[in-house]
């Protein structure tokens, strides 16, 4: 049975016939496989390596790196070793795993791993199990290509976050009872995620500032991803400020995160409620609501004592002012909102977060330039999209594979692909910052020309001085 496994392996690849020569007794030989054969894009895919062998190796003896080139890829903890009996031979067996996060819909292959080493001639002390061999033998293997059918996000999925995972919690907990909150106190509401099969990464851009009577300020959020050898979980915690401005009955309205199930392949939603809380006022004592007072029924008709003869003359009066000021006033609000918008741009005007739609080109730069100097790459990935949506002026560009699909610049579609594998992979060190920075600034600059040679041909103004 191992014979035909080993020969079925090897068959196919003629530069190993000397590994076959090598291992001609079924003494080593490499299995790869895939926890699925299919799967949504960007959910998790367990690839396993494994090395099955009955000689000792010399030091030095290793795999092939899995790359790929449309995947984020990371190692799932260490090399697992343990011994496994196949028709009546027991194997020693070296184990690896790793995570796969594909991120393009369609076909996608995994190319065969290839494993080199020396057999080892002299007695093992390590494991005196192991045979050795007479001579110092090279033996190479080479594994099968494996496929993976990779679909798209389901057409029906509500929410730009795509989060394809086997579980997702939130909950949350406040810093003091809400029940005795006073009018100018403020507490820390904590919102807490769990999530299987994904990375924090993914997490970013959940904004949990909804519209509310209370004020709320966002910290920083605290991401944490735990690789373990049967796959990977994350954590995301949100502290956020709440200040009462106001006495009185106040709603904090419920969230809801949609997230797609992938072990029954449907929608389901992370809720908390909606909570109503009553602001005590400066003396901690509860606001009453204030009686509706019903105001008599009047009769029809004109009211008695209103001479007509006034009406109308203030009516004519009326009529003539709209007329004779309409075009001004029309000419002094475009001036003004001209304004507000050049001021906005230029950074001296703040928008709250329910006005603020989409970022100035100049204010995105900017952040993205300080999360870069400061080589922190989850900011700096969440700071590149919000430049994306100014820079083509769309909501709608929520993930890095969205930006490199409008981009038709190969140099910064390679950034944003080395950019993913860095964030899945927990190399934010290994990414090229600064050649980034000068991409990035090189198409800022370009953009920058676009917008001034657009006012230059905007319409000349409705009066002459």
């Amino acid at each position: 049975m191992v014979r035909i496994l080993l020969t079925f392996i090897l068959g196919y690849c003629p530069a190993l016939l000397l590994a076959q020569s090598a291992t001609e007794n079924n003494e080593v030989f490499i299995v790869t496989s895939i926890n699925k054969e299919q799967a949504y894009v960007q959910e998790e895919v367990i690839f396993s390596i494994k090395l099955y062998y009955t000689l000792s190796f010399e030091r030095g003896a290793a795999f092939s790196r899995p790359e790929m080139s449309e995947a984020a890829v990371s190692r799932l903890g260490e090399s697992l070793e343990y011994t496994e009996t196949i028709d009546g031979v027991t194997y020693a067996v070296n184990e690896n795993r790793f995570v796969i996060f594909p991120q393009n819909s369609g076909e996608f292959t995994i190319e065969p791993i290839r494993f080199r080493a020396y057999t080892q001639t002299r007695s093992s002390r390590d494991n005196p199990n192991l045979r050795t061999t007479e001579t110092r033998d090279l033996v190479e293997l080479e594994s099968n290509s494996l496929q993976l059918d990779v679909l798209p996000v389901p057409s029906g999925f509500p929410s730009p976050n795509w989060l394809p995972s086997s579980a997702i919690t939130i909950s949350e907990t406040f810093g003091e009872p809400l029940a005795s909150m006073k009018l100018g106190d403020s507490l820390v509401r904590t919102i807490h995620i769990k999530a299987e099969n994904l990375f924090s990464s993914m997490l970013l851009n959940l904004d949990f500032i909804s519209e509310s009577s209370l004020r709320q300020y966002a910290t920083a959020p605290e991401q944490v991803d735990i690789r373990e050898n049967h796959g990977t979980r994350s954590e995301h915690i949100q502290n956020i400020t709440l200040v009462a401005t106001r006495a009185g009955q106040i709603t904090l309205p419920a969230i809801e995160i949609p997230w797609w199930n992938t072990t029954t392949d449907s929608l389901e939603y992370a809720s908390l409620p909606a909570r109503t809380v009553d602001i005590l006022d400066a003396d901690g004592q509860r606001l009453e609501p204030e009686p509706q007072v019903q105001t008599p029924e009047e009769s029809p008709g004109l009211l008695p004592g209103i001479n007509l003869s006034l009406v109308i003359f203030v009516g004519m009066l009326i009529l003539v002012s709209s007329l004779f000021f309409a075009p001004v006033l029309m000419l002094l609000g475009q001036k003004l909102q001209r304004l507000v918008t050049r001021l906005s741009n230029r950074g001296w005007i703040q928008r709250s977060p329910a006005q603020k739609q989409l970022l100035s080109i100049r204010e995105a730069y900017a952040h993205l330039k300080t999360a870069c100097e400061k080589r922190q790459l989850k900011t700096l990935a969440e700071q590149t999209l919000l430049w994306g949506q100014a820079y083509y002026e769309n909501k709608n560009l929520y993930s890095l594979d969205r930006l490199k699909s409008v981009f038709k610049d190969d140099e910064l579609q390679g950034y944003l692909t080395r950019m993913q594998s860095c964030l899945y992979g927990d190399k934010a060190a290994d990414f090229e910052y600064d050649a980034f920075l000068k991409r990035i600034t090189h198409l800022h600059r370009l953009r920058k020309q676009s917008l001034k040679q657009q006012i230059r041909v905007e319409l000349p103004p409705l009066y002459h001085n």
